[in-house]
């Protein structure tokens, strides 16, 4: 049985001179998933209604707690009013460790990916409007984060819908910066690989564009790939060759943190890609009334 304490707190950011009115709700729970409790910080827009139904950007932290030391994702998405001109929802969630998005082999206190996959994403589900559907959970991040975003999506393609990554160590293949402590075994870190997972879900992928793979500052040069190259750069290279959709660029070249220049076009390409299911999703409903009388016909 699931165990998790709740508090609420509304928490105004002086230290971002330029933030909106918006405030940012912050959940504190404790859960079977990691140890000690743990920040789910929630990001509404202005006009957040009871009664509608918001798509939710998960934005996935690169450092244990809220630390920001690479800058600070859900207030530069705040800053940028991100929530607002997307008419959106925004979360990020805090870990016991440093993130990397898995589940330990062994110890039933880190389970990063079935935190974010078994709590979060249903408790925000439960607490706000949401549609509640694969399309509606949107994955965002970078350098490890980016890494979980596509590992959280290739390994759970059915339940996430869209996943965005910019200067990220997608083709890692060994335990580098905190792994092992997140994995704990080579073979527990196997199920998470996305360079493994690719070729095995890439029937999930085919049809219509669900990744964002954009730019590529630090990895390449800190911990290339195994083939010595560019992380992003074979990443394409690995999606094309399986027949994966996606969209690509490469040419956002920016410092290694969180920072508007590379997050407002990764994202907008991201809602892009949502948008245009939206739209067809729309046009079906549209459609089915005609289809039906046609063959009453």
């Amino acid at each position: 049985m699931r165990h998790y304490t709740i508090i609420l707190v509304l928490l105004f950011f002086d230290s971002y001179p330029a933030l909106h009115a918006a405030h940012i709700e912050t959940h504190v729970v404790e859960t079977e998933y990691q140890n000690g409790k743990q920040e789910i910080r929630v990001l509404l827009p202005d006009g957040y209604r009871k009664d509608g139904s918001y798509q939710v950007l998960y934005v996935l932290p690169v450092e244990k707690g809220f630390e920001q030391r690479a800058g600070y994702g859900l207030g530069v998405l705040e800053q940028m009013d991100s929530h607002n001109q997307h008419n959106i929802i925004i979360v990020q969630m805090g870990f016991e460790k440093e993130p990397w998005f898995g589940d330990h082999a062994t110890n039933s206190k880190v389970r990063q990916a079935s935190y974010v996959k078994d709590f979060v994403v249903p408790f925000i589900e439960k607490e706000y409007s949401t549609p509640g559907t694969p399309e509606g959970r949107l994955l965002f991040g970078f350098s490890k984060s980016g890494w979980g975003a596509f590992s959280l999506i290739l390994k759970y393609p059915e339940y996430f819908g869209y996943a965005a990554a910019w200067d990220a160590p997608i083709l890692l293949t060994e335990f580098h910066l905190g792994m092992e402590s997140v994995y704990g075994t080579p073979e527990q870190l196997a199920l998470y690989r996305p360079d493994l997972l690719i070729p095995k879900q890439k029937h999930f992928f085919q049809k219509k564009s669900r990744l964002v793979l954009t730019g590529e500052a630090l990895w390449g040069r800190m911990i290339p790939t195994s083939s010595g190259g560019s992380h992003t750069v074979e990443t394409h290279e690995l999606l094309e060759k399986e027949g994966i959709k996606h969209y690509y660029d490469d040419t956002l070249k920016f410092s290694h943190r969180w920072d508007k220049s590379w997050m407002a076009p990764t994202l907008s390409a991201l809602l892009s890609l949502s948008e245009q299911d939206k739209d067809n999703n729309t046009k079906r409903e549209q459609d089915a009334p005609a289809d039906r009388n046609k063959k009453r016909r």
